[in-house]
């Protein structure tokens, strides 16, 4: 019994209707590709437009210590007074004359709003170190949830004192 093998036609298509289709695919691609690129850089040039906005208002802070005393090896307060109508929304202190950990101050502690005076307290521990001099005071301006700019040029270095109150 020998079979009769059944000639099966099978057409594909042609080569110029598949490269129709690949050129085609290709150009929905990058046509993609070329949206999301346009979103995502207008997007960065947004944020960066943001960091140089803050980075130029850098320029305008403009802070005052008034006290800063100091209990055994620690900062036990540091009263700061901003001069500029611009609120500060995070603080870095460091100690001076030592290679101690950086202590930020960020949320509704750290803020100290425009034209305010406020008391930051040190804990004990976070600044403790050998031989203190004075405090580091790096301002921050908030650009977004999370997102600071630190003004390094606002710096300012308070002389650990604590004048008697009259």
């Amino acid at each position: 019994m020998l079979r009769k093998k059944k000639k099966v036609d099978k057409k594909g298509i042609s080569p110029l209707i598949a490269t129709v289709l690949l050129i085609g695919f290709v150009v929905a691609i990058m046509v993609l590709v070329f949206l999301w690129g346009k979103n995502y850089i207008e997007e960065l040039a947004q944020k960066r437009g943001l960091l140089a906005e803050k980075e130029q208002q850098c320029t305008q802070v403009k802070l005052e210590v008034l006290r800063a005393c100091w209990s055994g090896r620690t900062v036990s307060e540091l009263v700061i007074r901003n001069n500029a109508n611009l609120p500060i929304h995070k603080f870095v202190f460091t100690a001076v004359g030592s290679e101690g950990q950086p202590v930020e101050r960020t949320g509704a502690d750290g803020k100290l709003g425009a034209l305010e005076t406020k008391t930051y307290a040190i804990n004990e521990g976070e600044l403790a170190v050998e031989d203190i001099q004075g405090v580091n005071i790096i301002p921050h301006l908030r650009v977004a949830i999370g997102r600071y700019v630190p003004c390094t040029k606002q710096k300012i270095t308070a002389k650990l004192y604590c004048p008697t109150q009259s």
